[in-house]
């Protein structure tokens, strides 16, 4: 952190120095004495359970796993926290508490949103924030306003006054050394001329008569100067759990009385950072920081950092190094004001009153009334124990069972083809009984239910789950939709109930320092790129006083419910537009517009601007304001749907015209298919009597022949029984 000499007091060899090193001296050991009693092992107990370190009950030859319950539930929460908060553009938004401060408060809204993200990787800084909360009680990061300058030399020559000028005009620029050369152009004569004639003048023998010319001065700059570019910012870092020293009577860094960071800094940095060469010089080295149990835990062997302390350049020997912020009474006026006090060995290397405490803090599980509260790895450390341990049982037993001992009658069996473990090998036994196999009862039947036992009471206890990461088919074939969906909504509630913590807590307090530190520090309007264009930020025309909000997105279900949700409100929101105008009492035309932006962010698009222009209030208002006082007109909408009914009426009645038509032919139709049906009926029936009477008629015919030939016949018997008679008489 850069700081300007100006702003540095030396207090050495005063009553009040004495008494200001007493005082940081004794708050830095009551803190460290705090954080190191219980606080400082149970970071490193996690950490080393993190990296699935052994436990240091191992035992040779047999198994040795660590498994990772710790490393499952922070990294199984983190990305769902992470996403509450990254998923839109907008990690905060500025409500403004006066009338007539919306413009502003959006103004501030996307300038805190791109000083964290743009001018500093806010992903990563959330993330590292967020991590060290779930994993080490409480993530800290360290939010101020870093007075950076860079300066570079530069030269010009031969610069003529105008370019010089130019330069000089630069604000940046401060001219350290200038140097005046001076060019003679020596000229030629020029022929005489006569002013009436304007010709030449010459001489009695014909000659021009010669004038000398003055010669030609040209003065250049050569400047040698300075150029300050200023890249003061706001800077924002994660702190290490432990640089981070707070008062143990305080439950919040807003209500503490002491908070300072502790770093290894090297002399060059104190230097770079303005304190005295000479002061500097006399500080002793320290590397106490290395070697506190949660480093020692975060790195494994030969990761550690290089220590400078043993180089010979002296330049980058490490000093320890506080930056303190203390509530005290210095100026006996008999209240505690808020003093920054820099602290090196035993030594204030300056002090100064602030209104500022650059600290924030998360927690994902509060201890009311105390500021350390417990992580999601607090909750499954004594988990990963026991299932370490079950799983080491059931590989040993498993070891056992594959490789089960063999008990040998003595003097009956070769012990060199026994020790032998050979596959196929033959054992040479002078009985069939001398070896008698020992072996080993498989208990992986009682160990899983216990395994599953543990992983439900991890869900229970940090709500990360297999059916909040991602379901088994298994457990969807024996369970019920609804009893799954209570199980995901309940996991998922412990995670919002982490996040809604994490937000109103942390994020909520970084932003609004944030804004503090613009409005303080920054002295000139700075032009930003939001939404594609180019606006001007000038916060010495704002105010603090801003409520903050942070869109974290929570109680409203998941992603489908809410685009659901959402498209309902949209509807909602078009019905009244259209049913009562753009000067209705309920939706404005920036409320719709902003109705849009969340749903394009909710469907996962950060830029909501390359779908929508953006529309302010008072544009939203005049827009009302117009269309109230301009009657409505027909608009090309209007006109084509009139002209479309027309047609569509027309074609109505040239249908019904052709249908009439169709029906009258269709009639016509009808009757000349009666009349055919009844001529060829009456053509039947005249083929139908005809064919009677003939019938009649060929009836007639054979009972005439029938007749003749009953008469023929009897005729016939007639003469037959007459030639019998005479036969008979003849004889």
């Amino acid at each position: 952190m850069a700081y300007e000499n100006s702003s540095m007091k030396s207090n050495a060899d005063s009553d009040d120095n004495r008494t200001l090193v007493n005082l940081i001296g004794s708050q830095i050991d009551d803190s460290l004495g705090f954080i190191q009693t219980e606080t400082s092992y149970e970071r490193q107990t996690a950490l080393e359970y993190y990296l699935r370190e052994p436990y240091g009950n191992e035992v040779e030859g047999r198994s040795q796993i660590v498994t990772g319950e710790v490393a499952e539930v922070v990294d199984g929460a983190l990305p769902q926290i992470m996403k509450v908060f990254t998923s839109s553009s907008k990690a905060v938004e500025f409500e403004p508490v006066n009338e007539g401060d919306g413009a502003l408060a959006e103004q501030m809204t996307a300038y805190a949103n791109h000083i964290f993200y743009k001018d500093n990787n806010g992903f990563e800084i959330m993330h590292d924030w967020f991590k060290d909360g779930l994993l080490q009680k409480v993530g800290v990061v360290k939010a101020y306003w870093n007075d950076k300058k860079d300066i570079t030399k530069e030269k010009y020559y031969n610069l003529t006054e105008d370019e010089l000028a130019m330069i000089m005009q630069d604000e940046e620029v401060e001219i350290v050394e200038q140097e005046e050369v001076e060019e003679v152009i020596e000229q030629e004569p020029q022929p005489m001329i006569d002013p009436q004639t304007g010709q030449p003048v010459a001489d009695e023998m014909g000659m021009p008569l010669m004038m000398e010319v003055p010669p030609i001065v040209n003065i250049y700059y050569n400047v040698k100067c300075k150029r300050t570019k200023d890249f003061s910012k706001v800077k924002i870092e994660t702190i290490a759990p432990e640089e981070f020293l707070i008062d143990k009577r305080a439950t919040t860094i807003e209500d503490a009385t002491f908070v300072a960071h502790r770093s290894l800094v090297t002399r060059s940095d104190l230097i770079a950072m303005g304190y005295d060469p000479k002061v500097v010089e006399t500080l002793s080295i320290g590397d106490t920081l290395d070697f506190t149990p949660e480093r020692i835990a975060r790195y494994g062997r030969g990761e550690e950092p290089m220590n400078t302390n043993d180089t010979n350049d002296e330049s980058m020997e490490l000093v320890e190094y506080y930056e303190c912020y203390l509530r005290t009474d210095l100026d006996k006026d008999g209240i505690a004001e808020l003093h920054r006090v820099c602290y090196a060995d035993n030594k204030v290397l300056m002090s100064e009153e602030c209104d500022y405490v650059p600290f924030h803090s998360v927690c994902p599980i509060p201890v009311p009334h105390k500021f350390f509260g417990q992580s999601l790895a607090d909750r499954a450390i004594d988990l990963q124990l026991i299932k370490s341990t079950v799983t080491r049982q059931m590989l040993d037993n498993l070891y056992l069972t594959n490789n089960y001992r063999v008990g040998a009658v003595e003097g009956q069996v070769n012990l060199d083809d026994l020790l032998t473990s050979t596959a196929g090998g033959v054992i040479r036994i002078k009985n069939p009984n001398a070896l008698v196999p020992m072996t080993v009862q498989s208990s992986a039947g009682q160990s899983f239910p216990m395994l599953e036992y543990l992983d439900g009471i991890q869900a229970k206890r940090t709500g990360v789950s297999d059916a909040q990461q991602g379901l088994n088919p298994d457990i969807l074939s024996n369970v019920t939709a609804t009893a799954v969906s209570a199980m995901t909504s309940a996991s998922q509630g412990k995670l919002e109930l982490i996040a809604r913590i994490f937000a109103d807590t942390g994020v909520s307090s970084l932003f609004k320092g944030i804004m503090h530190l613009v409005c303080k520090y920054q002295d000139k309007e700075r032009i930003i790129k939001i939404n594609n264009n180019f606006v001007p930020m000038n916060p010495r025309e704002w105010s603090t006083q801003y409520n903050v909000t942070v869109n974290v997105g929570l109680g409203t279900g998941g992603k489908q419910e809410q685009l659901a949700t959402m498209q309902m409100i949209l509807a909602k929101q078009e019905e009244i537009i259209k049913g009562y105008g753009l000067n209705n009492p309920l939706v404005n035309l920036k409320q719709y517009r902003d109705t849009l932006a969340k749903f394009v962010n909710m469907a996962g698009f950060k830029d909501d601007s390359q779908f929508l222009m953006e529309i302010s209030e008072e544009q939203a208002m005049q827009m009302a304001k117009q269309a109230a006082e301009t009657p409505p007109e027909e608009d090309a909408n209007t006109k084509a749907a009139k002209v479309l009914a027309e047609v569509e009426r027309e074609k109505a009645q040239m249908k019904m015209q052709s249908d009439m038509a169709k029906l009258e032919l269709e009639r016509e139709q009808m009757e000349l298919k009666a009349a055919k049906e009844m001529l060829s009926i009456q053509q039947e029936r005249a083929k139908f009597e005809q064919e009677m009477a003939m019938k009649e008629l060929e009836l007639a015919q054979k009972a005439a022949n029938d007749n003749k030939k009953t008469d023929l016949n009897q005729s016939k018997e007639l003469i037959n029984a007459l030639d019998k008679i005479n036969n008979i008489a003849g004889m």
